[in-house]
């Protein structure tokens, strides 16, 4: 990739994947006669530079262009945050039944209940995995919610102060998309 430098843009110049022409000439070419194995090597690496050369005078150009983000809408922030924050809080509950049950079935929450009794001198203590997840889920729900309401409220205060400070500068590659026309006959 090399860089040429405009005054205000920055172009780029990126290899093209080998397009539909060069394989369709490759496809009916006539087979090459068998080449004789002790000049196998030196064959192998012509072909490769003619694939080269033929890369280097078709590559495509990108451009460097600048955008200005002034304005975020907060309608579609709200909708975004809650439904990330809400898959985040699935994830988060089924792992915790994985590990739950995982921890009953090795043992682990027993140990611990019984460590619990031993030190703090108690007669019985159990964690009860119906509680802990009710508490969880509920609250794992309202720490979504608020979530959101803090994302949309960071949005408005980014619309407010990029009213001030002009907004965002967001550099942005743009790639050439124009690809050359086949120039092989149509079959019908």
């Amino acid at each position: 990739m090399t860089a040429i430098d405009d005054s205000e843009e920055t172009v780029f110049a990126f290899e093209p994947v080998e397009d539909i022409d060069v394989r369709a000439d490759k496809f009916f070419e006539e087979p090459s006669a068998p080449v004789p194995s002790e000049s196998a090597a030196a064959a192998t690496v012509v072909p490769k530079a003619r694939a080269v050369e033929r890369i280097q005078e078709r590559r495509l150009r990108a451009r460097k262009v600048r955008r200005l983000v002034r304005h975020i809408e907060p309608w579609s922030v709200l909708k975004v945050s809650l439904l990330f924050f809400f898959c985040i809080w699935v994830v988060a509950m089924v792992a915790g039944v994985l590990l739950w049950n995982a921890a009953v079935a090795s043992g682990v929450i027993g140990d611990i209940e019984n460590f619990a009794e031993e030190i703090f001198a108690l007669e019985n203590f159990e964690f009860t995995g119906e509680d802990i997840f009710r508490a969880t889920a509920i609250g794992g729900l309202v720490l979504s919610v608020a979530a959101t309401g803090f994302t949309v409220l960071i949005a408005i205060l980014l619309n407010l102060i990029s009213d001030l400070t002009g907004g965002i500068r967001v550099t942005v590659v743009e790639e050439e998309t124009a690809r050359p026309i086949s120039t092989l006959p149509r079959r019908g």
